[in-house]
């Protein structure tokens, strides 16, 4: 039995999932000093400008309080965690405070080495964060 290896460039990169496929991001308004961002699956270096989209383009018209529920991210990694430090930076700058739930290991372990240089507000429950930031 003989398997067949491809060389040529775009039949390696074609099988690459579409990022919207791998991330998935809701943005919701549970009440009118909250704003709701749900984020499940990859947020990568391919799908970072996915949850970009979604969390920067809602932040016009986010109430002060904005919630960031990582709970459901299975990968997390640098491209979305500057995304992440962009929204605090906008939010805080409208005088507003992002509060993120984390969880996974994967996200955890990230904030955790960042720390040092980018510290955000963290909670490992959604009910408490959207409870604490009404």
């Amino acid at each position: 039995m003989s398997t067949k290896i491809s060389t040529h460039p775009t039949e390696v990169c074609s099988h690459r999932p579409d990022p919207a496929a791998r991330v998935r991001v809701s943005i919701t308004f549970p009440s009118d000093e909250i704003t709701l961002c749900a984020v499940a699956g990859e947020v990568d270096q391919f799908t970072a400008d996915e949850l970009r989209r979604h969390l920067i383009g809602a932040l016009d018209k986010a109430a002060p309080r904005v919630v960031v529920d990582l709970s459901m991210v299975s990968f997390l990694g640098i491209a979305g965690l500057r995304v992440l430090f962009e929204a605090r930076s906008r939010i805080e700058r409208a005088g507003g405070r992002l509060l993120l739930v984390t969880g996974p290991p994967c996200v955890d372990r990230l904030l955790q080495v960042a720390s040092d240089d980018i510290a955000f507000e963290t909670t490992n429950v959604l009910a408490g964060a959207l409870l604490d930031a009404a």
